[in-house]
This record gives C-alpha cells, structure tokens and sequence, in this order.
C-alpha cells in the first residue's frame, strides 16, 4: 500500500522510505478516533498493567541536555521532552504554534506572541521576556550552539522583548528565509531563568526549574537509563493537527544500542516504543500487535576532514575513495540492504535534492588503487551504522583492498559525534549520518560548508568551500523556489562532483510502537513528545 506524499495516514503496516520521506506519519495501532481521556492499559510481559508510564529506548546517554549545545539524536529526544520551541513543523513541513500563538516573519526579521499560560518547571511565567533571554544566549556570537547559522544566517542577530504586548523580535543582519523554519530547531529551545543562571547544572540536567517542556528529568543512571515525569501545570502543548491518546505520567527511557536486544524487549513486553535498525525490523512484519513506520532517520555519506595537514585536502584522494566503494555493497553492510541508494547528501524529501545520478562518481577499485596505494588514513566511525559498525568496517576494508594503510576506531556515537566536533585533528575520515533536522538544504550543506565546529559552526569537515558558500547564500534570497533550486543544484554539482560528500544510502530507522501506544513522526523525523497512551 503505497501513501500519497502529502496525506497523513494511520501506520499499520510497513511503507516504502519514499513516500515516507516527506509525509507525517502516526504511529499508532489504537481504535479509529482520537483518544482523550480515559483510563490506558498496555500489558506488560508478567501480565501487570501500566495505565501510566511509557518505556523507551535511546541508543547512547546523551551528550547534552542545554538546547544550545545538542548535537545528536538522542540529545534530539531528551529535548523534545524537556524544553518547547516557539514554532514546531507539522506534516508538510507546516509551521504551527508551540510556545509562539502568532508571527509576522519578513527576510530580515520575525515578530512572535507569546502564548498566555506558558510557565517553567518550577512555576515561573514563560513571558516575552523570558523567551528573549534564552533566545539571546543561541543568538549570541560566543553562542556554544552550532545550529545558529542554520537559524540565523551568519551575520549579527539581535533578540528584543516587548512585555506589554507580549512580543519577541528577532533581527537579521541579511536576508534568510529559513528562519521561521529554523526556530522550530531543538537548539532554539526555550531555557528558563533557573536554566541560564547555571548552565553546568544544565549541561548535566541538574536545574529541576531550567525547563519550558512538558517534562522534567526526574532520574538518571549514566548508560542505564532515565526516567521524566510529567508536569501537572503543563497546559501549552505544540499545536499539532493530530495527536492521539493520553500523555503518560512517566516515560522511562533506557541505553540501548544493540537491535537485537531492543527487539526482543519490544516481542517480550518490556518496552512499548523504539526505534530499531537492520534486519531486526522485519521481526514485527505481520504482527498485529505493533505498528511500524520506517523512517530515513539519517541520510549517510563519506565525509573527509579537509582541514590544512590532512590527506583529503586533495582532490584526487577523495574521488579515489568514491571509486573504491560499491554503494550497494555498503548499503547491504549497514542497514541489511534496507536502505535506500541516494544520489544527494540530502534525503529526497528535502526541497531541491538532487536527483541526478549522473553527478556521482561511478566504483572504479582499479583506478582507486592507483591513487590510494600506500596512503594512511585515520577513520572514525559510528558503531550504529549496521550492526557492530559494520558500515565503517565494510568501507575501511575497501579501502585497505585499494592499497591504503587504515586504522579504524568503531566507538559509540557519543564518543563519535565527541571526537570528530572537538578532536579535530585526530580523523580523516567517516562515515556521516546526517540528521538535518531542519529538512532544508541548507541543514544538510551546513555539516559540510562553511563555518567549521571549532569557530562555532556545523561543520564537521573544516573546509569552508567559499563557492558553494555563496550559493548557499544566494538561495537564501530568493523567494522563487525554481530559481532556489536551480542554485541549490549548482552547489551539490560541486560538493558531489568534486567529492567532497560521497553520497551512499538512507539510514532507515523503523518506529516500533506496542499496540495500546503511540508516536507521531513528521517529516520523516520522530516527535518523542507526541508518544501517548491510547487505551
């Protein structure tokens, strides 16, 4: 059954990564109808009922709970449930209304109502105010977040509050038309007096008052788990078109990266929502008693470190790279052969991706060898990326069969995302998963041009690539979205042609989710603040 790109629709099947892509997805097995009130059940594997508490996985603790310093998903999780944004993007990428009831937005500026009845976890009103201090410290030039270019351009910004009229007013110093898109952004969350007065305590999550969300973290056990709880007061929920079911009272969230595990605790009764990779997915295939939607939950490329003093400075290396692997031999490492074969560094349902598969460089090991022989590489790999990181093995071992020296690390991915933002000069090479949270082209050229991690940008490759630069900001002008693509599609020419990305496949990440539960996902992207009981 194949769903129309644009119309939501109850998931109770698998569906093709496609058509997923771009469309918003509920997650549910729940009876037709929306479900308010009432008392919920899911049966547990001892046969206890929980009419409460949602039990979850992430794949590693997080490396962070201050919004301006997220860098990963499950950093992307823990945000969702603990701060609110001023707008969220609904199914079709809609803006709708978070914390912000209205907006007036214009290339240079954006003017936004607070909401009335907005408070922080330990009582104090979410004012103007309020909101524009927070906003201050992401728009700051000595701003820790390195989504602020995304948000904001790379120019100055200034944030100002009106408390009588209960306005915010954010000024760009040039134009960019992704700044109401981007204030939908984990990173621009909304962080509470307590939060800024302390922020080691909320780096750690140690501010019981630091949160704007509907949950406060009420325990955590470094790589064992978490537990949130649901605030009594919280009214001023995102306004979502669609959301089923009850909020539970508690979620606990558990560390877990192996598939195999997650699964058999989803089978046996011990967990009701998570996400699972690999060949592990199809273990719910026909089983009435789940739902699943399989999402691109990363898009994943070779990325070079092109900073001065490192091999891939040089174009020819990294053409040789592309030459030396097979796409559907990586493919078939990392995600079982259940990915899908890109042709951008963008998944497909971002606006303007290229299609063109002409633009990628063709697997030549022959002429790889040639060039590769006898050059040392230091590689840097997520162990998510097929089981074990069998994605960063595959391609390491390519790359010592075309005759380079390599040395591969597989480490977790917050010791990954760690090393390769802060210990520059300690890789060369990786395999990227990009998120692109956003889902704009701009989000997924920012890890790869521009502003490098280490002067406060995204991206991880060092190499500002002035040309593409200014493409990117030409797009950002022009309201026209042929003509924005047109210039876009000039810019992944270079990136692709030249090797600076070399597009590989999707990272699908299926949405497991028990029967008597449910989750949302908008835009390929899970909402961990939508999961719900629903009976």
């Amino acid at each position: 059954m194949k769903q129309h790109p644009q119309a939501p629709a109850r998931t109770t099947g698998r569906r093709r990564l496609a058509t997923l892509a771009t469309a918003a997805v509920v997650v549910s097995v729940a009876a037709t109808g929306c479900t308010t009130g009432g008392a919920s059940s899911g049966a547990t594997a001892g046969g206890q009922v929980s009419t409460d508490t949602i039990r979850t996985v992430v794949n590693a603790d997080p490396t962070t709970f201050a919004p301006v310093e997220v860098r990963n998903a499950d950093d992307y999780t823990f945000n969702r449930l603990l701060f609110s944004t001023l707008v969220r993007r609904d199914e079709n990428n809609k803006i709708v209304s978070d914390l912000a009831s209205k907006w007036d937005i214009t290339p240079t500026q954006g003017t936004f109502t607070i909401r009335s009845g907005a408070t922080c976890s330990d009582g104090t009103p979410i004012t103007a105010g309020v909101v524009a201090e927070s906003l201050k410290v992401f728009a700051s030039p000595d701003s820790k977040s390195s989504f602020r270019p995304l948000v904001l351009g790379d120019g100055p910004a200034t944030v100002s509050a009106d408390d009588a009229a209960s306005t915010v007013t954010i000024k760009l110093a040039q134009p960019w038309t992704d700044l109401l898109q981007g204030l939908s952004l984990h990173a621009t969350s909304i962080v509470c007096p307590a939060g800024l007065k302390d922020p080691k305590g909320l780096t750690t999550g140690d501010v019981a008052g630091a949160f704007s969300g509907p949950y406060t973290l009420t325990k955590k056990q470094h790589g064992v788990g978490y537990t949130f709880t649901l605030r009594s007061d919280y009214k001023t929920w995102p306004a979502y078109d669609k959301i089923e079911g009850t909020p539970a009272r508690t979620i606990e969230a558990s560390v877990n990266s192996n598939a195999s595990a997650i699964a058999n605790e989803l089978l046996t009764g011990t967990k009701d929502i998570a996400n699972i990779r690999g060949k592990d997915t199809t273990r719910f295939d026909g089983n009435k008693d789940f739902s699943t939607a399989v999402i691109p939950q990363g898009s994943l490329y070779m990325m070079f470190n092109e900073r001065e003093g490192h091999p891939f400075t040089d174009p020819a290396l990294r053409k040789a790279v592309a030459q030396a692997l097979n796409v559907t031999a990586f493919n078939q490492a990392a995600t079982g052969g259940l990915g899908e074969l890109y042709s951008s560094f963008a998944h497909p349902g971002v606006p303007c991706s290229n299609k063109d598969t002409s633009l990628l460089i063709k697997s030549d090991p022959a002429a790889a060898q040639k060039v590769l022989a006898g050059v040392k590489i230091r590689m840097v790999g997520a162990q998510v990326f097929g089981p074990n990181g069998a994605a960063n093995t595959y391609v390491a071992e390519a790359l010592r069969a075309a005759g380079a020296e390599i040395e591969l690390r597989n480490v977790d991915v917050a010791t990954w995302s760690t090393e390769l933002t802060q210990k520059i000069d300690g890789w060369d090479i990786t395999v990227m998963g990009g998120i692109n949270a956003g889902g704009t082209m701009n989000g997924a050229l920012s890890t790869v041009v521009g502003t490098p991690v280490e002067k406060g940008g995204l991206n991880w490759g060092g190499a500002v690539n002035q040309p593409v630069v200014d493409l990117e900001s030409k797009a950002m002008t022009q309201t026209d979205s042929t003509e924005r693509c047109a210039t876009y599609q000039e810019a992944q020419k270079i990136m692709i042609s030249d090797a600076h990305v070399i597009p590989l496949s999707s990272l699908p990440s299926q949405v497991t989710v028990r029967s008597g539960f449910a989750m949302h996902t908008m835009n390929g992207q899970p909402d961990e603040s939508t999961m719900r009981i629903t009976k």
